[in-house]
C-alpha cells in the first residue's frame, strides 16, 4: 500500500489532497497543555473546512484529546460528534498534585462523522454463560414446565473503554507518541483493508507504522523536521515520497 509522508505545516498540505478522497481521519492533533514548540491548537473552524473537503461523507474523523481540550474540540463541532473512547493507561501522571487531585490515568479518543462510516467491532471472548431457566404457565395435565435459554456465543462487543500499555518499553519516539497497538484498534474499528487514512499531525508515524501492518494506504504529515525524520525511519521512507 501507498504510504506518502509531507514534512509541512498541515494547512499547506491540505490544498493538495484531492476532495472526498480519505477513508478515514486519526490524529493526535496538539493539546495545547504544555509549554512544548509543536503544542500548539489548530485553528479548529478551518480544520474542520479542510478535513470535511477531503474527507468521503461517510469518513470517521477521530482525534485523541485530554481535558481541557477535550470540551474545546467537541464544542467545536457538536453537530457531527458521535461517540468517545477512553483510554485507560497503565502509567499515571500528575504526581505533583497527588494530595490535591487524583492522578491523571486516561486520555480521551473523539469520533466524528457525517454520515454512518465503516465501524468493524472490535469482539472479545468471554466466559461461557450458563443457560438459564424461566418459568412458564403450569398445566394441570403436563405438570410443572421450564424454558430453558441456551446462548450460542462467547463474543463481547466492545465497551468505551479500552486499556492499553505504552510502547515505551519497547521504544519511544516521541514524548506524547501512542502505544500501536491502540492506534491499530482505532485502525481497524473505522476502515477497511486498501481504505486510505490521514493522519495531519503524525508525530513520529505510529498511524503509519499501523497502516502498513494493516494494509491500509497512507497519508502523513508533521511539521517538525527532527520528528518527521523518526517517523520516516519507522515507516522505512528515506525521504518525502509516495513509497
Amino acid at each position: 500500500m501507498s504510504v506518502i509522508l509531507h514534512n509541512a505545516d498541515c494547512f499547506d498540505i491540505f490544498p493538495t489532497i484531492a476532495d472526498g478522497s480519505v477513508d478515514l481521519v486519526c490524529a493526535d492533533i496538539p493539546y495545547g497543555t504544555t509549554q512544548c514548540r509543536w503544542d500548539s491548537v489548530l485553528d479548529l473552524s478551518l480544520m474542520w473546512e479542510q478535513l470535511y473537503r477531503i474527507a468521503k461523507p461517510t469518513a470517521a474523523i477521530v482525534l485523541f484529546s485530554a481535558q481541557p481540550f477535550t470540551s474545546v474540540l467537541v464544542a467545536s463541532n457538536l453537530r457531527h460528534w458521535r461517540s468517545e473512547w477512553i483510554w485507560e493507561k497503565g502509567n499515571a501522571t500528575g504526581f505533583l498534585n497527588a494530595k490535591k487531585q487524583p492522578l491523571r490515568a486516561h486520555e480521551n479518543i473523539e469520533v466524528f462523522y457525517r454520515r454512518q462510516p465503516t465501524y468493524n467491532p472490535q469482539m472479545t471472548e468471554g466466559h461461557t454463560r450458563k443457560t438459564s431457566k424461566r418459568k412458564t404457565v403450569n398445566s394441570e395435565c403436563y405438570g410443572k414446565a421450564l424454558t430453558l435459554t441456551e446462548y450460542d456465543s462467547t463474543k463481547r462487543y466492545p465497551r468505551d473503554v479500552q486499556f492499553f500499555s505504552s510502547d515505551k518499553q519497547i521504544g519511544n519516539f516521541h514524548s506524547t507518541q501512542k502505544p500501536l497497538a491502540l492506534v491499530k484498534y482505532i485502525i481497524e474499528t473505522y476502515s477497511n483493508p486498501g481504505d486510505l487514512v490521514l493522519d495531519f499531525t503524525m508525530g513520529s508515524g505510529t498511524s503509519g507504522v499501523a497502516c502498513q501492518e494493516l494494509g491500509r494506504a497512507f497519508i502523513g504529515i508533521e511539521k517538525e523536521s527532527d520528528i518527521f525524520q523518526a517517523a520516516c525511519q519507522r515507516m522505512g521512507v528515506k525521504q518525502e515520497c509516495a513509497a
